[in-house]
């Protein structure tokens, strides 16, 4: 009997995290896998391409759930599943990380008797102010099966007494398609030439987009205020729409725009995104996902936050944490930059 297996994903890093998952499926001859995407990325750069670049199908039912509030996104889940759940029966369920999208995928599976599946799971920065921290620990005790990246997630499910039966570890399937997509990145992209940037050259690539920075316009000031100090090196930030938004609304895109090393730049396709990584010096985020990228290309990470649900980031040395003091950050950056080894 055939297995039908839905898996859900709602923003940038899900569609990434999903791919190669996808495609895995797609082998067994006795599993049908469909994607259903809730729309709480709905824009065709933080969407779309992603389906194009990754060889995706397009799913076979769209939430359109789109932005609004942490509750309004998780409760629209939640009601408009029953319709997908009711059409296609499927057998399980599976969403992937910490976002609103994967906590509605979770309450909603439940709530409709159908197991659910967490991968990425066992991720903890023990700061329950993070929306994420409270997400991924709902989700990975309302599933039926955890799939944990590492040992060390692992071991935090273990300690809050989930099965170890049911409990997994996978490895990260974004480790999976950057190293199948990077060959092609290489390739076909001409990011580095379209911004006119010398990867011989110092590089640092910017993304912010956690609620705790965009929304606090003094820490977002004060990461614009470390980028726009940073002439020594090329700047380029890939804006985040809610990011843009915040940062017009908080009158700091003048200082960008006028920093003449620094290129501001719509969302950036996969492929471009991952081969403008591959040439940075160093790379300042608040993304766990490009936490995870930079790792495995060995590229040093500044961490634009108060704690992290990847310690092995920190653990390893090619990460640090510097929060959002502005002091803390050039420190870091440079430090990174002008180190030997």
């Amino acid at each position: 009997m055939i297995k039908r297996v839905l898996l859900f994903v709602g923003t940038r890093p899900e569609i990434i995290k999903a791919a190669p998952l996808f495609h895995a499926l797609r082998k067994s001859s006795d599993i049908q896998v469909d994607l259903v995407h809730t729309g709480q990325h709905y824009d065709w750069n933080m969407s779309g391409v992603f389906f194009e670049q990754l060889e995706l199908p397009d799913p076979i039912y769209h939430l359109e759930v789109g932005s609004g509030s942490q509750v309004y996104q998780v409760s629209e889940i939640m009601r408009r599943m029953e319709d997908v759940v009711s059409s296609y029966v499927p057998s399980v369920i599976v969403a992937i990380g910490d976002t609103n999208s994967t906590l509605g995928t979770a309450l909603g599976s439940v709530k409709l008797d159908i197991p659910f599946i967490h991968v990425e799971s066992g991720l903890r920065s023990f700061d329950n102010t993070m929306p994420e921290e409270l997400n991924r620990k709902v989700a990975d005790h309302l599933a039926s099966l955890n799939f944990p990246p590492t040992e060390r997630a692992a071991s935090n499910l273990l300690n809050e007494g989930f099965p170890p039966e049911r409990t997994f570890v996978t490895g990260n399937t974004v480790v999976d398609i950057l190293l199948k997509m990077l060959p092609r990145a290489r390739r076909e992209s001409t990011i580095l030439k379209k911004l006119k940037v010398d990867p011989r050259k110092l590089l640092v690539t910017v993304t912010v987009h956690r609620r705790e920075n965009v929304e606090n316009p003094d820490r977002l000031s004060s990461i614009v205020g470390a980028v726009t100090e940073l002439r020594e090196a090329q700047v380029v930030w890939p804006l985040h729409p809610r990011t843009r938004e915040a940062l017009e609304n908080a009158g700091l895109m003048k200082d960008l725009i006028e920093a003449k090393h620094v290129k501001v730049v719509d969302p950036l396709p996969y492929l471009d995104f991952i081969k403008l990584l591959e040439n940075s010096t160093v790379v300042a985020t608040d993304s766990g996902g490009v936490q995870e990228e930079a790792a495995t290309l060995r590229i040093p990470c500044v961490v634009l936050r108060d704690s992290t649900e990847r310690p092995e980031l920190i653990d390893s040395g090619i990460g640090v944490m510097a929060g959002t003091s502005e002091t803390r950050i050039l420190r870091a950056v440079r430090d990174f930059m002008y180190r030997d080894e």
